[in-house]
């Protein structure tokens, strides 16, 4: 697959967030020996689409607009953010990401699509690929310990 074709196409298209979605031409197959179930590649995303791609003009702008896009249609897509947001902190903690994101920004859209969302996110969500996570808000309650621990910041209104 060529991710910057790909990436130059969703761009030209104003379809970013599907990237992120792991919808069919852009899915990048998650790894079958994780015991989760996940959208997308989330780390093979960020890097193939994104990171591999920091020379394309305003890179970072179109990942952060389109994963604050996401935090306020659905409960699936508030977590497919979520879950991308994590993996960004990580990778900025261990410097392997080409770039940064503004994740004070993120913070507040996610916390205020939490709000929006808890009640699906306390069932269950069916990502693109068919696949269900059950408790979704579970997962997003040990994040935010993490974040609350790591970072002092909260997604969570406490």
């Amino acid at each position: 697959m060529n991710f910057r074709t790909k990436i130059l196409e969703a761009i030209k298209e104003g379809n970013v967030e599907d990237i992120l979605r792991g919808r069919q031409k852009y899915r990048v197959d998650p790894p079958t020996s994780v015991p989760d179930v996940f959208p997308t590649d989330i780390n093979q995303v960020l890097f193939e689409y994104f990171y591999n791609q920091s020379d394309i003009k305003n890179i970072e702008l179109l990942l952060e607009n389109s994963l604050i896009k996401l935090t306020k249609s659905s409960a699936t897509d508030l977590y497919i953010s979520i879950l991308f947001f994590d993996s960004i902190l990580f990778m900025e903690d261990k410097g392997i990401a080409t770039f940064k994101i503004d994740t004070s920004k993120l913070v507040a859209e996610i916390a205020s699509g939490i709000q929006k969302f808890r009640e699906e996110l306390m069932k269950s969500i069916t990502f693109n690929n068919g696949l269900t996570k059950k408790e979704p808000m579970k997962v997003v309650v040990r994040f935010n310990q993490r974040y609350k621990d790591k970072y002092n910041f909260s997604i969570l209104d406490d």
